[in-house]
């Protein structure tokens, strides 16, 4: 997309490599287009060659894919927004740009997320 031009729908989504995190691996990505205005991707990560992510490393890939968040927002048209679902962690969202987002890491499993893309308002 061109970056700066204003948008009231979701033409295009992100490749599935943009989503992977260093150290991580895929058990589950699905992507929704709910309408033309909302797209929410869902992608479960794993510890690459272990079991279990402990809580400094879940604090470590909260981090990452907040910054992920960050950059798909500023690689979209100015009006379409980034939101992360921490599903696993409480449901708690995270908006980008928000600065006072806290999570509380637990060891895991698996780290279950929804990116959410969703048109913020129209022109």
């Amino acid at each position: 997309m061109e970056e700066g031009k204003i948008k009231n729908t979701i033409t295009r989504s992100f490749e599935l490599q943009d989503y992977r995190i260093e150290g991580t691996e895929f058990s589950g990505f699905w992507a929704d287009l709910l309408s033309k205005e909302e797209l929410v991707v869902e992608v479960n990560y794993i510890p690459e060659n272990k079991k279990v992510f402990s809580s400094e490393e879940i604090e470590k890939l909260i981090l990452k894919i907040r910054n992920k968040c960050e950059s798909f927002e500023a690689q979209l048209p100015e009006n379409i927004r980034c939101e992360v679902t921490f599903k696993n962690l409480g449901e708690k969202i995270y908006k980008a740009g928000q600065p006072d987002f806290e999570l509380e890491p637990k060891e895991l499993e698996e780290l279950q997320v929804a990116y959410r893309f969703y048109v913020e308002y129209y022109i």
